[in-house]
């Protein structure tokens, strides 16, 4: 038969409170409802532009970026977006279909809602704080890798708020470049415009010198023939320039109605299986530790006095 040693007097009370806490802090546990979070990653683009032939919001004429130095780069832009206002509000304001428990051993049961509902904020401005505590952005500076993470009581809506995040995000690329196609279209409209005048003045202006010096490559006149060689290669400068605007604006009309934007999505988003907190064995484990703590220096106040403060007092 197995003895189990006595423990010394000093230690029975302490011990004795830190299990009655452990058993409150397991029941208590036992009650907090599981957190599931989903992550989804971005990749960067390697320094290039997206697509070749259009700027965007990360330009192509950028130069690469040495790995493990992207202090700069398009993640960058991504994480300010992803950490608006503006995509906050939407992804509030948007309508998600999921089971939900109300509570950990019910039934999970289908809700459709907004996340509104689900923090139960009146409006925007009162959701911000407890939404930017449910959806986080982290970003790598040596990497760039950018990761976007949900933490709900439903693994479902978890992974429907980061793949609308990921849409959210490519949706306001798309914006963000056909808004600068349209700004370029419309300035290349205008330089084009002032270059088809200059350029109808100068050859009407080469037409009349045609006309008043018929063969005036064959005169024997340089100076003649030296005005007729200048104002014929400003021509051709003047047309050079004429098609290189028409580039420009037919590129940037295609900008413009481009809605085409690639993310580069290392994982977009799965269904988290397990959950991500409560960490209710360390919940347990730091309430004993703190009760059996505090009951052993309530007992022993006088050697705790003693040991702490007396040694200190002058």
């Amino acid at each position: 038969m197995i003895r189990i040693p006595r423990l010394p007097s000093g230690l029975r009370k302490p011990l004795a409170h830190a299990l009655l806490a452990g058993i409150a802090a397991a029941c208590a546990a036992m009650l907090m409802q599981d957190v599931f979070t989903c992550e989804a990653r971005i990749l960067p683009d390697s320094g290039h532009g997206s697509n070749p032939g259009r700027t965007g919001v990360w330009a192509p004429s950028a130069p690469p970026v040495t790995p493990g130095t992207r202090e700069d780069g398009p993640t960058v832009i991504y994480a300010e977006i992803l950490a608006s206002r503006r995509l906050a509000s939407r992804l509030l304001e948007s309508d998600y279909a999921y089971p939900c428990r109300t509570w950990r051993f019910g039934k999970a049961s289908a809700v459709h809602g907004t996340l509104l509902a689900y923090l139960d904020a009146p409006d925007v401005d009162r959701a911000m704080g407890s939404f930017r505590r449910l959806f986080t952005v982290e970003r790598n500076p040596k990497s760039g890798l950018l990761t976007l993470a949900a933490a709900t009581r439903s693994p479902e809506l978890s992974r429907l708020v980061v793949r609308a995040a990921v849409e959210e995000l490519r949706r306001a690329l798309v914006e963000f470049g056909q808004a600068e196609g349209r700004n370029r279209a419309r300035s290349a409209r205008e330089r084009l415009d002032e270059v088809q005048a200059l350029y109808s003045e100068k050859t009407n202006a080469f037409q009349r010198f045609q006309d008043a010096n018929r063969n005036w490559e064959a005169s024997p006149s340089p100076n003649l023939r030296f005005q007729g060689n200048q104002m014929k290669e400003q021509l051709a400068l003047w047309r050079q320039v004429l098609a290189n605007l028409t580039l420009n604006h037919e590129q940037a009309l295609l900008e413009a109605r481009n809605d085409a934007q690639t993310l580069l999505v290392l994982d977009p988003g799965d269904l988290p299986l397990a959950k991500s907190r409560p960490h209710r064995s360390l919940i347990v484990l730091g309430a004993m530790a703190l009760a059996g703590a505090a009951s052993w220096a309530f007992i022993n106040h006088a050697t705790v006095y003693d040991l702490f403060i007396a040694k200190e007092t002058p």
